[in-house]
């Protein structure tokens, strides 16, 4: 069985850390990142950046069912939900013997300005963010998610316990150095 492991959560939980760390100890396996077709569309300077979400998430499809019919290796995807997967993929997932795992990453609220400084692309957050405001519009876990709260775990300790729960061992891959965090 291939699997297709989703990477979903706050902002500033580690998303993207954990999905470049995970990638380079998964070799064999395909990373889609959203964000870099998002990224395709920055020179244009979009004041309505609506179709950034949109165009993204189709292409991401669209790469995806080429992956599982053609080369049927493993997928790493992150900012996706998977109802959202099992809406648009249903008919490949059992064509093509693919499981889903989907984890989300939670942060807590005294870690989240902290490290949104430290990005390199910073969200901006304000200074004077209240706890209650963020909270309010926040993304939460849904079914089937495995939540990993990232105040409490390094990234090391989250990827072991993303490899631990889809059974998968560490490996060295040869491409390690390819694998570029590219916010």
């Amino acid at each position: 069985m291939k699997k297709i492991v989703i990477i979903r959560g706050l902002v500033t939980a580690g998303k993207s850390t954990t999905s470049y760390e995970l990638a380079k100890v998964l070799p064999n396996w395909i990373f889609i990142d959203p964000w870099k077709i998002k990224e395709m569309f920055e020179p244009l300077n979009l004041k309505d950046r609506t179709i950034l979400k949109s165009a993204s998430k189709k292409a991401m499809i669209v790469i995806m069912k080429e992956v599982m019919a053609s080369l049927g290796i493993s997928i790493l995807v992150q900012e996706t939900s998977r109802s959202y997967l099992i809406k648009h993929l249903k008919s490949y997932l059992s064509k093509y013997d693919y499981n889903i795992y989907s984890f989300f990453l939670d942060v807590e609220f005294k870690d989240v300005l902290k490290r949104d400084i430290q990005r390199e692309k910073p969200t901006k957050f304000k200074k004077g963010l209240c706890e209650e405001t963020w909270r309010k519009g926040r993304v939460k876990p849904e079914k089937g998610d495995v939540v990993i709260n990232t105040s409490r775990h390094s990234t090391k300790e989250v990827v072991d316990i993303i490899l631990k729960t889809i059974k998968e061992k560490r490996k060295k891959h040869p491409r390690a150095s390819w694998i570029r965090k590219a916010w």
